[in-house]
């Protein structure tokens, strides 16, 4: 299935690095952007947008909790209207964690890149999965 959308998903990774590169230019780091890939002129001296930077996946993932578990369809509604634009805003801030680690310490780039906020996204997707069943679902 994910291959036949992944041409599709062209326009969130494009999407994605804007909002990143608009991220960082308001937290004083000059960069360009060029479809889906930021350009540093300092330290790691590009990030490249790949349909894992998305957060599509972790909102896929959240939703489907969200979705499978048994209450209403109005409590699920309100489950991703406020959980999605969460997962999304907490991979920003991914994105930008990782951007300044790219700039000031690459030589730990991959560890945090691929361990730390791997092992982080999956903690915040079941925590917010948590707090939507005990202020939403519970009431």
């Amino acid at each position: 299935m994910y291959l036949f959308f992944k041409e599709d998903l062209g326009f969130l990774r494009n999407l994605t690095a804007e909002v990143f590169s608009f991220s960082m230019s308001l937290l004083g780091v000059t960069n360009s952007v060029n479809e889906n890939v930021l350009y540093f002129t300092s330290g790691i001296t590009a990030m490249k947008v790949v349909d894992e930077c998305t957060g599509i996946y972790e909102v896929l993932v959240y939703s489907g909790c969200v979705l499978a578990y048994s209450t209403t369809y109005q409590k699920k509604l309100m489950g991703i209207a406020f959980g999605v634009p969460a997962i999304l805003g907490i991979n920003m801030v991914r994105l930008v964690c990782l951007g300044f680690v790219g700039l000031w310490f690459p030589e730990i780039f991959d560890y945090v890149h691929y361990y730390f906020w791997q092992v982080t996204l999956i903690i915040i997707i079941v925590l917010v999965v948590l707090i939507w069943i005990e202020k939403v679902v519970k009431r």
